[in-house]
Order: structure tokens, then C-alpha cells, then sequence
């Protein structure tokens, strides 16, 4: 945690923005900060979005879609940049494999999804 004279020199100097994120009591923070508070302004989330990176590389680990957590730029840097490889003991040999938002899957190689699908026809 920073000192309080750290805290004096960022905060009081240039202010900050806070970011709301889902679990976290931002207002107990923010009373903690209660010296800045006119330097301080908090952005409070309107929708749920507890997107982060270890919920990206558990989604692309586990070959699911990641097209609506974020944004098709971020998938093509990550797979343009060997971020998030599949390296763990599962890996093949052949190389790194990349999970990626392309893939299609028919509803009927998913054997409950099939029935439901059928039924919904």
C-alpha cells in the first residue's frame, strides 16, 4: 500500500480515475481516500463486467469463445502475438495451439443441446 505522502504527491498532484469492478466495495475505498476526494473521480459500473485476463485464458484453455468478452482486435493481438498458448501438459507436439473465436459447433455434436435443439424445430 502506498504511504501517505505517496498517496498525497499522486493523488493530490493529479487526481485519478477509479473503476468500478464487480466484487470489489468501492465505497469503503473510497473513504479511505476521503483527503483526495475532489480529485478523485469514480466511474461506477453500470453493467456487470468482471472480464479479466484469467478469465481470457481459462476461456481460450478450455476452447470457448471469447468473441463477446472482448473485442475482435484484442483476439487478433492476442493470437498475432503468442499470448495465451496452450502450454500446458496438454499441449500438442506439433506446437502452440490457439483456441480461437472462428469456430463453429453444430448443435447436434452436443448430445443434450441436440435434443433441445430438435425439440425447439
Amino acid at each position: 500500500m502506498p504511504s501517505i505522502p505517496q498517496l498525497d504527491r499522486i493523488l493530490g498532484r493529479y487526481g485519478t480515475f477509479i473503476i468500478e469492478r464487480a466484487g470489489s466495495d468501492v465505497d469503503q475505498a473510497m473513504e479511505a481516500l476521503t483527503p483526495w476526494r475532489d480529485n478523485i473521480y469514480l466511474v461506477r459500473q453500470t453493467i456487470q463486467n468482471d472480464v479479466s485476463s484469467t478469465k481470457v485464458r481459462l476461456f481460450l484453455k478450455r476452447g470457448m469463445s471469447v468473441r463477446y468478452l472482448i473485442p475482435n482486435p484484442v483476439v487478433d493481438y492476442i493470437e498475432e502475438n503468442g499470448l495465451y498458448l496452450d502450454d500446458g501438459p496438454n499441449a500438442s507436439a506439433s506446437g502452440p495451439t490457439y483456441f480461437t473465436t472462428s469456430s463453429t459447433v453444430e448443435p447436434s455434436s452436443i448430445p443434450n443441446l441436440s435434443q433441445a435443439h430438435q425439440m425447439a424445430s
